[in-house]
């Protein structure tokens, strides 16, 4: 039996090309890549389909058509056929060509031959090297055309004493570019009252790419592959009754004993390694069936583990103050998952402001348009003095929280206002200036806020983490998450390469990233907090859900103006100070009235008609600076720096036909 075979390069087919496509473009869309020269042209072969006949004389003819995908202009195309001495039964090959041209519709649409290369003519020549040339002159544009030959060649087919033999490589190693979708159908020279038995009287073997097929229908073998690469090959061999080559001289010896013990052994080689490669493929998708149900099972067990054992005592559905005296911007970051926000640098301000470091005021300013100058209402704060010095500060939590406070003066001050080298930062920062500054220096503005936020990150993690209390199973997942990564990859890599079946890798493959994203996703939800902190978490929620619902609790409303100042700046914090505004204002004006919370509620209420109040004004060109920011940084230069049909197998290569392909011109 034949057994197929594959060698390293040849074409992948269409399914495999799209998927490759895919990637091919996401690194595209990654890599700064030069764009390709606006005269590069490229062609394919899409399909081949050959017809060959042996006739009693054992002449071999042969026609063949190829379609040529062309992108870009191109002259024409040309064939190799090799002539000389066949090695295989010391007989010398040679080719007559009868006829080349074009296929429209399905019929040939003959070229004359001429040695003048005009359009629609065809040239045969000879270089003395054992090669005819059939080239077809045919000009053509980003189109496709089947371009076909008929020849005749004799030397090829063998009459030995036991046995009729074609051993004929169909597409040899020669042409420029891979053949896909190769079809080969051989027609024999069956007498009249005999019929093909095949495995019996005619034994057929195919040579060449593993995923390639030997099939009989009816009276004819046909050999089918579904791409040949520039440095393979496809062969056939074929044995048949002598008698049935009645008008060729007989060569000498008996061939048939050989002939199929080096199939055998051919065979049994191929189908090792093709037993070889379904045991490492079916091996590889049990292992990443196991892998997806692993990562599942133990994504779902982490979990509940975690919340088990970081499950917090307090369970009460509100919570009615500031859970700790910690900075609202650090219990903040808490709230978002260790991210500190805009938000996080308005409270920030609106602590600064109840504390006496900062004023804020409303003005009007005059901005010149293109006509006429225009007034325009803006907010300006102005810094007042300066936070204590370190050494002066006590305690863990105020010594953070002055950080903060320091750290926001001078990302406002020393660099959204525009501090110069010798000078003192400026007192005084309209919110106008920041967009202003993200647009004039994007860079310094990005870099300073980022280290704010990475301040603020820092001091949350330093407050709310615990070394000596790990979360149990987060290496695991990330472990797991990699794995599956790894798997998909590979799995591409068998869809790809190996052209494993797609609809069975696929779903796997898909399987397995999704596994990796929701092992990411379990990963990221146990945060590993301190036990204090997940008390903490749990009461802030709470304190949120409070803020929401506390005019709707039968319960009265706290009229504490020292509680309302605290509670007002962490109703910033934790996104919902419009709702708790309006609650406030119906259910306790008198608390909104109080001067010793006008400092904080200003930044909430103070505005007027077609003014946006500062809380609103300060997050609006917050964002702002930060898109703007972020696309110019983005958008800046980077630095240099048996015989009876089935499989191919992987022997052979003794058939004529070494040397000849062809291309396009």
């Amino acid at each position: 039996m034949a057994g197929d075979t594959m060698t390293t390069s040849h074409p992948l087919p269409r399914r495999a090309l799209l998927l490759g496509l895919a990637l091919l473009v996401a690194l595209a869309a990654g890599l700064a890549l030069p764009a390709s020269p606006a005269y590069a042209r490229d062609y394919e072969v899409s399909d081949v389909d050959i017809v060959a006949t042996v006739s009693p004389d054992g002449t071999l003819s042969v026609v063949e058509s190829r379609t040529f995908e062309f992108d870009g202009s191109f002259n024409g195309v040309y064939w190799e056929l090799p002539t000389g001495l066949n090695s295989s039964n010391g007989r010398d090959v040679e080719v007559s060509v009868r006829s080349a041209g074009e296929l429209v519709s399905g019929e040939l649409d003959a070229f004359e031959e001429s040695a003048a290369g005009l359009d629609g003519t065809y040239e045969v020549t000879g270089d003395g090297s054992g090669v005819t040339r059939v080239k077809i002159y045919s000009a053509h544009e980003d189109e496709s055309v089947t371009f076909a030959i008929a020849y005749d060649a004799t030397g090829i087919v063998t009459r030995w004493q036991d046995t009729g033999e074609l051993y004929w490589k169909f597409v040899s190693d020669g042409w420029d570019v891979a053949s896909n979708n190769v079809t080969c159908r051989l027609v024999l020279p069956v007498p009249e009252g005999e019929s093909v038995g095949a495995g019996d009287n005619v034994r057929a073997w195919g040579h060449g790419p593993l995923d390639a097929t030997v099939r009989f229908d009816g009276a004819d073998v046909v050999f089918e592959a579904p791409g040949v690469g520039t440095d393979e090959f496809a062969e056939m061999r074929v044995t048949f009754p002598a008698a049935w080559l009645s008008g060729l001289e007989e060569t000498p010896g008996e061939q048939l004993p050989t002939i199929l013990s080096q199939e055998q052994q051919w065979a049994d080689e191929a189908n090792a390694r093709r037993s070889q490669a379904r045991v490492l493929y079916f091996g590889a998708i049990g292992v990443g069936v196991l892998l997806v149900l692993g990562t599942v099972v133990a994504s779902v067990w982490c979990v509940a583990r975690y919340r088990r054992d970081f499950r917090p005592r307090f369970q009460d559905t509100y919570f009615r103050d500031v859970p700790t005296s910690d900075h609202p911007a650090i219990l903040g970051a808490l709230y978002n998952g260790g991210k500190a926000e805009g938000k996080e640098l308005t409270a920030t301000l609106m602590r600064l402001t109840d504390t006496g470091y900062v004023r804020l005021d409303r003005v009007t300013r005059r901005r010149k348009t293109l006509l006429r100058e225009k007034e325009e209402e803006d907010y300006r704060l102005t810094r007042l003095r300066d936070v204590p010095p370190a050494s002066e500060v006590k305690g863990r939590v105020e010594k953070a929280a002055r950080s903060v406070d320091e750290k926001t003066l001078w990302l406002l001050f020393n660099k959204v206002a525009g501090k110069k080298k010798g000078e003192e930062a400026p007192s005084e920062l309209l919110f106008s200036q920041i967009d202003e500054c993200a647009k004039e220096h994007p860079e310094r503005y990005a870099e300073a806020y980022e280290s704010w936020q990475n301040l603020i990150e820092g001091r949350c993690l330093t407050r709310f983490s615990d070394k000596e209390d790990r979360v149990r199973g987060r290496g695991l997942l990330a472990g797991l998450a990699v794995a599956c990564v790894a798997g998909a990859l590979g799995l591409m890599a068998a869809l790809l390469v190996m052209e494993a079946p797609i609809e069975v890798t696929l779903p796997v493959l898909v399987l397995l990233l999704a596994c990796a994203a929701g092992a990411f996703f379990a990963r990221g939800s146990m945060r590993e907090l301190s036990r204090e902190a997940v008390e903490v978490q749990a009461k802030l929620e709470a304190l949120e859900r409070w803020l929401r619902d506390f005019t709707r609790l039968e319960e009265a409303v706290p009229g504490d103006v020292a509680l309302w100042n605290r509670l007002l700046v962490m109703a910033v914090v934790l996104g919902v100070s419009e709702q708790v505004i309006k609650q406030l204002s119906v259910a306790c004006p008198e608390v909104l009235d109080d001067p010793g919370v006008m400092a904080t509620y200003g930044w909430l209420y103070w505005g007027g008609r077609g003014v946006r109040a500062p809380i609103d004004s300060l997050g609006e060109h917050l964002e702002s600076a930060h898109h703007v920011s972020v696309a110019a940084t983005a958008g800046s230069d980077f630095s240099s720096g048996s015989g009876g049909g089935g499989g191919f197998s992987g022997g052979g290569g003794g058939g004529f036909g070494g040397g000849g392909g062809g291309g396009a011109f």
